[in-house]
């Protein structure tokens, strides 16, 4: 299944390397778009995974969603990097990840741009384009930080970026690229050695966090008991030499930032 995830999601990346004269519509939130192909893939990927798992449910971005169950559920963003697409910026990727009991079991991540496919199954790894990919052993003082600016959610851009100016200050550097499945599948493939972002919705992470832990990473969800696919939360990723550290230090500022499950969901409302 892994294997034909990769080419369904091959197939559907082609279309971004191909639009032109696509229509853009705000949705609800500072800067939130979606374009039209956006919803046509979506369409595609919904029709074309129901033939790979018959029967399952399907979660995606540009529709209105049930909660999700134990039942076998595909969870999917059509474009993660709207944005960026609109503007040209070619970091874009479209993720596909399927959840069984409620969690990711097999997943794949389509960077066109790149032409490169991160895939990952339970138990069996994870591949760059058909090779096992590992995720780095740099050390926090060493590390390249990942991070997204939650831009829907005005109230955390400064808790954001105080934040990312801590880990400046502790790491290498940072990075901001636009896409949340890009950022995790570049910890899994050992570019990046952390990422954080404070707020995401599941078709933005499930993919990612099946990548990273195959690949010998951690994520986690750190204002959550519990990983929890069904929720919008706040989500770290780290390979294992960075992963206690920079975990210690983003809950420390969380808490010195106000910031915890209950201040997300007011956000939200």
């Amino acid at each position: 299944m892994r294997e034909q995830l990769c080419d369904i999601l091959t197939k559907a990346g082609g279309s971004l390397l191909t639009a032109h004269d696509f229509t853009v519509t705000e949705k609800e939130g500072h800067a939130n778009y979606v374009t039209d192909v956006d919803k046509h893939l979506q369409d595609q990927l919904k029709d074309r995974l129901s033939g790979l798992c018959p029967g399952a449910r399907f979660i995606g971005e540009e529709q209105a969603n049930s909660r999700l169950t134990d039942a076998p559920t595909w969870v999917v963003d059509p474009i993660d990097g709207t944005t960026n697409f609109i503007h040209g910026y070619r970091c874009s990727v479209i993720s596909a990840a399927l959840l069984v009991d409620r969690v990711p079991q097999v997943a794949a991540v389509c960077h066109p741009f790149l032409r490169e496919v991160y895939s990952a199954e339970r138990g069996k790894g994870a591949y760059l384009n058909g090779e096992r990919m590992r995720v780095s052993g740099h050390d926090l003082d060493h590390a390249l930080v990942g991070f997204g600016t939650s831009p829907y959610q005005a109230a955390l851009a400064k808790p954001t970026m105080e934040i990312a100016l801590q880990f400046l200050r502790r790491a290498a550097d940072i990075r901001r690229c636009g896409s949340a499945e890009a950022d995790l599948a570049f910890v899994a493939a050992g570019r990046q050695d952390v990422y954080f972002e404070l707020i995401l919705r599941p078709w933005d992470y499930a993919a990612g966090a099946l990548l990273v832990t195959e690949t010998g990473g951690v994520f986690g969800m750190p204002l959550l008991p519990a990983p929890d696919y069904d929720t919008p939360t706040a989500v770290f990723a780290a390979n294992a030499a960075c992963a206690a550290p920079a975990l210690a230090l983003l809950s420390s500022l969380l808490r010195e930032q106000g910031v915890d499950q209950a201040y997300l969901e007011r956000c939200c409302s």
